[in-house]
């Protein structure tokens, strides 16, 4: 059975297409067939509701305009406040709207249902706030600023949708940037560990804890297909080549990476990630349980000792409210040169 992968964006996130691997004798450069291991490493399933809002003066002041970016510290976001969006934020709004379909009468909505009015009454116009620019799989996911369940006793309908970098778990993580003006790639700097959440991809973690997934480059396709969107095919004979590169320079050597009983893969990008801009892929180290169902927990960076757990690790603990530390972006690309024509 293929190992399902999770979101994997400084949420952890989310995703790229088809993941792919390759054994980790082609580290060592030798031309072997890719294998598809069938791993969607999408968030786009996964709307993160943002949390509940106080009825308070606060609370009014978030009838703000589109693309104002917001920001808070406390898990309810009480403290919420618009900032400018070159500073950090959590949440940039793409629209308020008011849910008078739902009466003084009406229950207060469950989680799934809220997720369900997140997906109908959001999508759209987050959609439309980024110029048509928005990637449904890239690092952003479509939130919203929900009433509290006190404010909806009292009336308050107001759903105050964005979009914002939420991990598996739950966690917001603060970016900067206007969204629409960024290249949404869900990748990660190389270093950067991903952890488990069972048998899946969580949020990022110290590398010499137990975790799922090892960045060691991230890669620019736009410079190998400047004429368009590849097909997963082209993206992938770059990818074999460029991440094989990244693996062996990262570990220090050819071998480092087979001899410690890893694996390279990475993800290949969706039609609508390429229209919205997002051209960017990380490169991923990462090793499987004995059965193939997940990704095994691995400790220590591959720059150092390593070890491979053989059990699957405890799902991770959900954490929701904005992450203590910003992620860091990933700035650092390796850009491919064109193909010989």
């Amino acid at each position: 059975m293929p190992p399902p992968d999770a979101p994997a964006t400084p949420g952890g996130h989310r995703a790229i297409r088809g993941a792919r691997r390759i054994a980790a004798g082609a580290v060592l450069g030798a031309l072997v067939a890719l294998l598809a291991i069938g791993v969607p490493t999408g968030k786009a399933a996964l709307l993160a509701i943002g949390p509940s809002v106080a009825p308070t003066p606060s609370a009014q002041s978030l009838r703000a305009p589109v693309h104002t970016c917001l920001t808070w510290q406390l898990p309810d976001a009480a403290d919420a406040t618009a900032v400018n969006c070159s500073q950090p934020h959590l949440f940039e709004v793409t629209g308020t709207l008011d849910l008078r379909d739902f009466d003084a009468q009406a229950a207060f909505p469950d989680p799934a249902r809220w997720q369900q009015l997140v997906a109908q009454r959001c999508t759209q116009p987050t959609t439309q706030a980024l110029a048509d620019h928005f990637d449904p799989f890239g690092r952003f996911t479509v939130g919203a600023i929900k009433p509290s369940e006190a404010g909806w006793a009292r009336g308050d309908r107001t759903l105050r949708c964005g979009v914002q970098a939420a991990g598996r778990t739950g966690t917001l993580f603060a970016t900067t940037g206007n969204a629409q003006a960024q290249d949404q790639s869900d990748v990660h700097p190389p270093g950067t560990c991903l952890g488990n959440d069972g048998k899946a991809v969580g949020d990022p973690v110290d590398c010499a804890i137990p975790h799922a997934i090892e960045i060691v480059g991230v890669v620019d396709l736009k410079g190998a297909f400047a004429k368009g969107f590849p097909d997963e095919a082209a993206q992938d004979r770059v990818l074999n080549t460029e991440c094989a590169r990244l693996a062996k320079d990262f570990a220090g050597g050819p071998a480092v990476v087979g001899n410690k009983g890893l694996t390279l893969f990475w993800g290949t990008l969706r039609m609508e990630s390429w229209q919205a801009g997002s051209t960017r892929a990380d490169c991923r180290l990462g090793a499987f349980l004995p059965d193939r169902s997940g990704f095994a927990p691995v400790t220590g960076s591959v720059k150092g000792p390593v070890q491979v757990g053989k059990q699957p690790a405890p799902a991770a603990a959900r954490n929701p409210g904005p992450a203590p530390v910003a992620a860091p972006p990933a700035t650092q690309v390796d850009t491919p040169a064109p193909p010989p024509p």
